[in-house]
């Protein structure tokens, strides 16, 4: 032990004599730590870290797949499950001690001030039994009652948040009311600070309402359907029983939907079930395969950042152990043995190492806490944990070790077997010639140049990319357009009223100075409220799987407020009201899906959960849905007025920037019912650029990385000539001596540098072309493999170094021969 404290005593000492080496060394160390623990801290926090349930490993999320029918959701994708078939996997399974379901709703919150919309949760009465959630305060709703849909309760359960914000403790939150959508409720009890819900990412303030009270907090279709077998709306998840693995519980599953099929053909033929662990079903906003990918290739390009700040600093070590080397040839010839040299070299390396790694822990603490603010506008109510928890450190020790290990053992290595006889007759003159060492340095460079490739060419990528989802063409005129969600079901009017109030609220914005037209849909501008299975005019049911489509209701001024273009037909009108002839109009894929290559207008169809028949009347041309950069989409637009929805969307557009006339807006719904509001009102635009958040963040931190990379390889391009042209200086002024011009020798040392670019640049092309292929699902027409993306970032690294290469070869240009040789 005091070896080793001798050791680290003499390696602080030796580093304090060299402040300017010790510096470079922390900061580089410092931010290239720092940047990869910010991001694994985020990643720990958003996709590794288990929910704060009991045995998270033993819960499965259970899933519907539909492996046929074709429309826009896809035949592979993973939906929710239907209350009828999640009731009979409660009876017929055997793997399960217990099966619950939730669904996310949103409900207005009267009494406590102005009214407020509230994230809520419909949750089964054995919601938190089956993730083992013990309250603070209170009781959960009562284990005994878990059949679906369990009756009507008005009690809830509210989250720590919610808690202390309504009550100002959770003592005081128990037997407390609230009125929720013009119904009372009674608080029983209060969930953990740590909990709200099966989401990583949620809002700290949660409502959690029994599903029994569905009537209440929801309406429209979502309600009419509800206990529909075919209407898959409820995420579903199931506690594994003791000793059952999850590769038993998912047979014991596809033997249950194969039964369901033969029992119900009519609403599961084609499907069956397939299950995922609770944590990996947890990042409910995105899909977790893009989310990997993202994150993996935002891994790769800031663990290339410290990687080429490492090999910088290997540089550095390398020159530092060549001004070194004659103290090493003294060591040894006093007797010093290699292994004592070399386990102080080491542990200079190691003290730079763990300092490097407090510094990026400082740094990547606010690096962590700087991604998270800049999260987008749909998740600033959300929360997570951005502790540094003991995954976290262990990981920034793991990179301390590794950038020891990467910038201290090669170097040290080498100096700890100096030529002691040519070091001493060299009598200080310090021009001592490393060929490996030599070799070593530039080899160094040249991996800096190939990994600022890498970023440089992920930055480029996802910047054409950003370019090009930017002039997409939509479908619609995002330009002047203002919306903000409707939820009429707070105010429990029967539909027919709800119908005439909807009627009013656009009669009243159309009054407003600027408005040009109004509108609502239950779609916002990007997304869709319900999606169906539709069938030709005829076809049984059973006779084949249908289509399935997005069934989005819309009042008739809907397309000249969007600026959605007519293709055939007509737009909806007064007279397409309740009770009158059921119509549609559809998109243009939806008729390329039900009629190729037939014209649709006076065409019929009908969904699997009505006998009634849709008459086409309009069709419209193809326009984003759910994602900038989708392919075109099967819609089937309905009217508002026969397919009344409490929830809508209000479409507002403007002559003049939209923003200017929200208070308007607000003033005009608020005006026609106080205890109505007019949630999350934006622009288009900014709903739009929300969706393009994820690709344009991915762009400024390759951009970040790439930038930081190239500026660490140019440093080290400027290093390893500026030390050869030193190392060389009695060479070239041999050759100056005898008539080289001082053009020649400046193109020697512009050639030395375009040989190290052009080796970094193969070799980084090579990596590039190989890694690039982890984001090709998050770019928007445009290849992984871009020929101008990798060309153009070869010219920018190539022109960087060599003017990197400029001052290096105007230095050896400007030698004096006489005083060269004279050195010699």
């Amino acid at each position: 032990m005091y070896t080793v404290i001798r050791d680290i005593s003499q390696a602080v000492r030796v580093l304090l004599r060299s402040p300017g080496y010790t510096a470079a060394t922390l900061l580089s160390l410092g931010l290239g730590i720092g940047a990869n623990t910010a991001l694994f801290t985020v990643t720990n926090a958003t996709l590794l870290r288990s929910l704060p349930v009991a045995d998270p490993d033993r819960v499965l999320e259970l899933y519907t797949v539909d492996r046929a029918t074709p429309g826009s959701a896809g035949p592979t994708t993973l939906t929710p499950v239907s209350l009828p078939n999640i009731a009979d996997i409660r009876k017929q399974n055997d793997v399960f001690t217990g099966v619950a379901a939730w669904n996310q709703v949103a409900v207005t919150l009267t009494g406590f001030g102005k009214p407020t919309q509230e994230a809520a949760v419909g949750v089964t009465t054995n919601y938190f039994e089956v993730l083992g959630i013990r309250p603070v305060a209170g009781r959960t709703f009562d284990t005994h009652d878990t059949e679906l849909p369990g009756g009507p309760n008005t009690d809830v359960v509210l989250s720590y948040g919610m808690a202390e914000r309504l009550f100002g403790s959770t003592a005081a939150a128990v037997g407390r009311t609230l009125n929720l959508n013009a119904t009372t409720y009674t608080a029983i009890g209060v969930t953990p600070p740590d909990f709200r819900g099966a989401l990583a990412v949620a809002p700290p303030e949660t409502i959690f309402i029994p599903m029994g009270m569905h009537a209440h907090y929801q309406s429209g279709s979502a309600e009419r359907l509800f206990n529909e077998r075919r209407f898959r709306m409820l995420n579903t998840f199931a506690r594994l029983k003791p000793g059952v693995t999850q590769q038993r519980a998912l047979a014991n599953l596809k033997t249950i939907a194969a039964r369901l099929e033969a029992a119900y053909p009519n609403d599961n033929r084609g499907r069956t079930l397939e299950v995922s662990t609770l944590n990996e079903a947890a990042l409910g906003f995105l899909p977790r395969s893009q989310a990997v990918s993202a994150t993996l290739a935002l891994s790769v390009a800031v663990g290339f950042v410290l990687l080429i700040a490492c090999a910088n600093l290997a540089n550095l070590s390398v020159a530092r152990a060549t001004r070194r080397s004659r103290e090493m040839g003294i060591r040894v010839a006093i007797g010093a043995s290699r292994g004592r040299l070399l386990r102080q070299l080491l542990t200079e390396a190691a003290v730079l190492a763990a300092a490097g790694g407090a510094v990026g822990i400082g740094v990547g603490w606010l690096g962590a806490r700087a991604l998270w603010a800049a999260r987008p506008a749909f998740l600033v109510d959300s929360q997570i944990d951005l502790e540094l928890d003991p995954h976290v450190v262990l990981f920034t020790l793991g990179l301390s070790a590794l950038s020891c290990i990467l910038f201290g053992v090669a170097p040290a290595m080498r100096a700890s077997a100096p030529d002691v006889s040519g070091l001493l007759n060299a009598a200080g003159r310090g021009n001592v010639q490393g060929g490996f060492r030599s070799s070593l340095r530039k080899l160094l460079v040249v991996g800096e140049i190939a990994l600022a490739l890498v970023a440089l060419a992920g930055a480029g990528l996802f910047i054409r990319s950003l370019r090009n989802a930017r002039n997409l063409d939509l479908g619609f005129d995002a330009n002047h357009l203002l919306v903000g969600n409707l939820n009429m079901a707070a105010l429990q009017m029967p539909p027919e009223q709800g119908r005439e109030f909807v009627r009013a609220i656009i009669a009243k914005v159309h009054t407003i100075p600027g408005v040009t037209a109004a509108a609502v849909s239950d779609a916002p501008v990007l997304g869709v409220g319900l999606f169906q299975t539709v069938f030709h005019e005829g076809d049984p049911t059973d006779s084949r799987l249908g289509m399935f489509a997005a069934t989005p209701p819309i009042s008739a001024e809907y397309f000249d407020t969007k600026h959605v273009a007519l293709v055939d037909g007509r737009k909806f009108n007064e007279f397409d009201r309740a009770g009158g002839t059921r119509v549609a109009i559809v998109s243009e894929a939806f008729t390329k899906h039900m009629w190729p290559g037939q014209r649709a207008i006076g065409k019929r169809f009908r969904f699997a959960t009505s006998s009634d028949l849709q008459q086409v009347v309009g069709v419209v041309k193809d326009h984003t849905l759910l994602n900038i950069g989708e392919e075109p989409q099967a819609i089937a637009w309905l009217p508002f007025d026969q397919v009344y929805q409490p929830f809508a969307v209000l479409h507002v557009r403007t002559e003049g920037p939209p923003a200017t006339t929200l208070p308007a807006v607000i003033d005009a719904v608020q005006s026609l019912n106080s205890n109505l509001v007019l949630v999350n009102p934006q622009t288009a635009q900014e709903v739009l650029s929300q969706a393009l958040w994820a690709p344009r963040m991915a762009a400024v931190l390759f951009g970040i990385f790439g930038l930081l990379g190239t500026a660490l390889a140019v440093i080290g391009v400027y290093g390893v000539l500026a030390y050869t042209v030193v190392q060389r200086t009695s060479e070239i002024g041999l050759r100056m001596a005898v008539g080289a011009r001082p053009a020649s020798v400046m193109g020697m040392v512009l050639g030395d540098s375009i040989r190290l670019a052009l080796a970094g640049i193969v070799t980084g092309a090579a990596a590039g072309l190989a890694l690039t292929r982890l984001v090709a699902n998050l770019l928007f027409n445009l290849p992984a493999n871009d020929p101008v993306t990798f060309v153009s970032v070869a010219l920018i690294l190539a022109v960087t170094a060599l003017t990197a290469a400029g001052i290096p070869a105007w230095r050896a240009s400007r030698i004096d021969p006489v005083t060269a040789l004279r050195q010699e």
